[in-house]
């Protein structure tokens, strides 16, 4: 089970359900294959939607939920297990004969419910069964480490959250929500509703302490290639909860990650320790569901869900995101028009301030295709220097943004620090190797004037000794305090809350943080060539 399966859906023709495998269990006949891709159910607020956008109509009587089943990919909706109808990328619609002829059961909602819960009784029965079974061995591997479960609030999630507390036999499993306070508003009243179901199951929120609007005005609006609010947003404050909940073993987190998302998902291993958050070993019981597993096991089980896919969506997130589907934006603007509204008026702002050559295109789509920090404040990724004529390695630097007083800490991972002078104008000090003491550099700072100057004495390796030195400059310059590179930190030195401070006591000089990448530098960096424009 830890490979993805292919996506299969069929239809019982006796029954008039979808199944999950070649044989009904209802009826004991065989099924038909209908789809290869994720099948998934079209509940009645999706319906009216396609009737008043497109003008959809189906033959009367109009059809009941889980009646009309849609192969999402492609847009292909089947009813009564029949094709019906396909949407294409453009909005044309065409249809297929209708129903083929043949007369189906009237059934209420009950009864076809009833009757999709007994024709895939056995399977469902036999994914949870395994999915129960690396659960509890799982947590029996690593029964050390505290478990959670990472609850985004989506389907996924939801399924998780279910097999944990079923396969325990009981519902205190702390639940985590990453909020990145841009999820759909659907996404919030769910959580609430979840909370009040399970008023025994102790749940905390992760919420990053910028505010989104503000960090995409001062680092550009996220981008398909310059995605930094999951980073910022997400991955951060989580990591820095799940370090605070268990320092020392670590913690067991199951989530719904599923292989069927994308191709690099379904790469993923079922259990991993090599990802974002450090200590933390993530175990992923429903790897290799599909699309109709999952909301076959939804139905039977009655799981509640979010309304978003009621509505529509075929997946739920942040509102904003860069990766949302055509489809996705079309039932955004419908649905959720105040949220929508506001990020077009910003996206608008930002496209002027920017003085991009067209607007409207910037604001429609072309944000999502940001490749790099122009019209932003993308001097603060440049490093202004120039030799200094007092040494043959020396160099002088002007600081151009950020707080200079703070340049110690940023260089401090690269080799303990020997205080030579400091007072209210200026310091000084020397950089050590953490192994040999030999001096590596000496730092000169001009605090009125923003000025550094820094003799590289290191014998060898200079050039990538002040590549990384000019690299925690441009951090220094960037920073928006996000915290990305603190939670690499592995001994906890690295502190960021109302300004970036380095313990120097803890520090190993272990170059974690330097060697990342920052997410503000990636997002303002343009160097003016094609892949640096917008």
């Amino acid at each position: 089970m830890s490979k993805s399966q292919p996506e299969k859906a069929y239809w019982c023709d006796r029954c008039q359900v979808p199944v999950l495998g070649d044989r009904c269990l209802a009826c004991g006949g065989k099924t038909r294959s209908i789809s290869s891709t994720a099948f998934v159910p079209v509940f009645r607020p999706e319906l009216n939607y396609l009737k008043m956008q497109n003008g959809v109509l189906f033959d009367p009587p109009p059809p009941r939920e889980l009646e009309t089943w849609v192969a999402h990919p492609n847009h292909t909706y089947y009813l009564n297990g029949n094709r019906s109808l396909k949407i294409s990328g453009n909005g044309d619609i065409s249809f297929f004969m209708k129903n083929n002829g043949a007369k189906h059961p009237r059934r209420s909602q009950k009864e076809l419910l009833s009757d999709i819960k007994k024709a895939n009784s056995g399977y469902v029965q036999e994914l949870q069964y395994e999915a129960e079974n690396f659960i509890r061995d799982t947590i029996n591997k690593f029964k050390e480490r505290p478990t959670l479960v990472s609850f985004s609030g989506g389907k996924d999630s939801t399924v998780v959250s279910h097999l944990v507390m079923t396969a325990l036999g009981r519902s205190d499993i702390l639940h985590i929500f990453a909020d990145t306070t841009i999820e759909f508003p659907d996404t919030y009243k769910y959580i609430q509703e979840f909370q009040k179901k399970h008023p025994v199951t102790p749940f905390i929120v992760s919420r990053s302490l910028l505010d989104f609007f503000d960090t995409a005005e001062k680092i550009g609006p996220p981008s398909r290639i310059l995605r930094w609010c999951c980073t910022t947003h997400k991955t951060n404050p989580l990591a820095k909860l799940i370090q605070g909940i268990s320092p020392g073993s670590g913690v067991l987190t199951f989530d719904g990650i599923r292989g069927a998302e994308s191709s690099r998902r379904a790469k993923y291993p079922r259990i991993s320790s090599q990802h974002k958050i450090a200590n933390e070993i993530l175990a992923r019981p429903i790897l290799s569901w599909t699309d109709f597993e999952l909301w076959i096991y939804i139905l039977y089980h009655g799981l509640p869900f979010n309304e978003a896919y009621r509505k529509g969506f075929r997946r739920v997130g942040c509102l904003y995101c860069p990766l949302n589907s055509d489809w996705s934006q079309q039932l955004i603007k419908s649905r959720y028009q105040k949220e929508e509204h506001r990020w077009a008026c910003f996206l608008t702002k930002t496209a002027n301030n920017m003085r991009h050559s067209n607007p409207d295109v910037f604001v429609s789509n072309g944000w999502r295709a940001r490749a790099g920090g122009s019209g932003l404040d993308y001097y603060k990724t440049a490093i202004e220097s120039a030799p200094c004529l007092l040494s043959e390695h020396a160099y002088s630097y002007q600081i151009l943004s950020g707080n200079i007083r703070h340049l110690k800490h940023f260089v401090r991972p690269l080799g303990p620090q020997t205080q030579i002078n400091s007072n209210g104008c200026s310091e000084s000090f020397l950089i050590h190797d953490s192994d040999s003491n030999e001096i590596l550099a000496s730092v000169e700072i001009a605090f009125q004037d923003s000025a550094v100057r820094i003799n590289y004495l290191i014998g060898k390796n200079r050039r990538l000794f002040q590549q990384r030195v000019e690299k925690q400059l441009r951090k220094l310059q960037s920073c928006i305090l996000c915290g990305a590179c603190s939670v690499k930190c592995p001994v906890g030195a690295l502190k960021i809350e109302d300004t970036f401070y380095i313990d120097s006591k803890r520090c190993v000089s272990c170059l974690a943080c330097v060697k990342h990448n920052c997410t503000a530098v990636k997002s303002l960096f343009y160097d003016g060539k094609k892949n640096g424009r917008i």
